[in-house]
């Protein structure tokens, strides 16, 4: 027959449970002292440099945030003043997730603060590894700005930067600042036409990569559909959008390699220096317009 209980020690039961916890876990008193860990802490502490002198049983939580916000830390910042209102009795819980990335990799967690029920106070401190859960929101976030063939910023996303361009005004700024080129790609049909939809997708990406070479660290190339591109250059003169805009032309007229043969896909590129404080539809229809007048002008040479 069996046993009706286990003989135990409820302490050892308890230690055995708290190991077995994935993630790293550690036990406060009512002052934020340690008083127990689990081993994904003790081996969290090790693989990433850390000492039971730093972060083991004895050291205070609450004056191990505090270090972290003397040195900058917002997050930590934020964890000494939800621990200290659990601890206080101000509120049963918190969470606050962080990026804790290392040498070798990128990695985000979530902080879980509860309140230890009873006389004596307390809260338990949890470390929920949460990476695969923010990569996978990086990805849909990332799909949802950016153009799956080329990788550059989508229509919502160029309209952002733009937006956040326009309304950044520097302390020495005197003149228009915000440079937009419009892009529109002559006689692209042409190529879907005679060569299929492959061959205009790797015109595409040709484009894209022609555009980023040419552009500063500092702008933004975006695809806003079909065969239309624009660029946003912040801090940017007459003259140096007068020089990007020839660069940008000169680029585009190079031919294209497709299926040996050599096709010329000229762009029309509108150019229109908006001053901080315009609205971004505006701007980007002053831009568009102005490509136009460029195509007009090439279709009139054409003929």
């Amino acid at each position: 027959m069996g046993r009706e209980g286990s003989t135990e020690p409820a302490s050892e039961l308890a230690a055995a449970v708290l190991d077995a916890l994935p993630d790293a876990t550690a036990v406060l008193d009512a002052a934020g002292t340690i008083i127990t860990v689990n081993r994904a802490w003790r081996m969290f502490a090790l693989d990433n440099g850390g000492s039971e002198a730093s972060t083991g049983v004895g050291v205070n939580y609450v004056d191990v945030c505090n270090r972290s916000a003397e040195q900058g830390s917002d997050e930590a910042r934020s964890v000494a003043a939800d621990l200290l209102a659990v601890l206080s009795g101000e509120s049963v819980d918190a969470e606050i997730e962080y990026a804790c990335p290392s040498p070798s990799a990128r990695r985000w967690f979530l902080l879980r603060i509860n309140q230890l029920a009873g006389a004596r106070g307390g809260a338990v401190v949890s470390h929920v590894n949460i990476t695969r859960r923010k990569m996978i929101e990086e990805d849909f976030a990332h799909a949802a700005s950016h153009d799956p063939l080329s990788g550059l910023p989508n229509r919502s996303l160029a309209d952002e930067r733009l937006t956040a361009a326009l309304g950044t005004r520097g302390a020495r700024r005197r003149v228009p600042d915000v440079g937009v080129l419009y892009i529109d790609l002559d006689d692209f049909k042409s190529v879907n036409d005679q060569f299929g939809h492959a061959a205009g997708d790797e015109v595409l990406l040709g484009v894209a990569h022609r555009l980023r070479s040419m552009v500063r660290p500092g702008d933004t190339i975006g695809r806003l559909g079909g065969d239309e591109f624009v660029v946003i250059a912040p801090r940017i003169d007459d003259a140096g959008l007068t020089a990007l805009t020839r660069r940008v032309t000169r680029a585009l007229a190079r031919p294209h390699a497709i299926h040996g043969d050599s096709v010329r896909v000229r762009g029309s590129v509108g150019a229109y220096l908006a001053a901080v404080g315009e609205q971004a539809a505006d701007v980007l229809r002053n831009a568009d317009l102005a490509m136009y007048r460029i195509k007009h002008r090439h279709r009139r040479r054409a003929t």
